[in-house]
């Protein structure tokens, strides 16, 4: 059985983390909609993606910082992005 391992991500990086999340699930969104595909079903983004927008997202000075808080912030940008995602795709209504 997995046990749940809770996010002690320090206060200054939640807003980090929810601002990426939802720049992560705005740009699946807007890629799909280019490609002329619809926005619907579960999130498709995995945690190694959240731990590459975290790295990618943060700044130079921030690094080392985040790089201490990099599993809890992978974890807070995917949570953050699944929120997100949920209230902008439509659900899969195909079994």
């Amino acid at each position: 059985m997995n046990a749940v391992v809770p996010i002690t991500l320090p206060e200054v990086w939640v807003p980090v983390a929810s601002a990426l999340g939802e720049a992560w699930a705005q740009d699946c969104a807007q890629t799909l909609v280019a490609q002329e595909r619809d926005v619907v079903g579960a999130w498709p983004g995995t945690l190694r993606e959240a731990r590459q927008r975290v790295i990618a997202g943060v700044g130079l000075a921030q690094r080392a910082d985040a790089m201490r808080h990099l599993d809890d912030l992978a974890r807070a940008t995917y949570l953050a992005a699944r929120r997100h995602w949920a209230t902008i795709s439509e659900p899969d209504l195909e079994p």
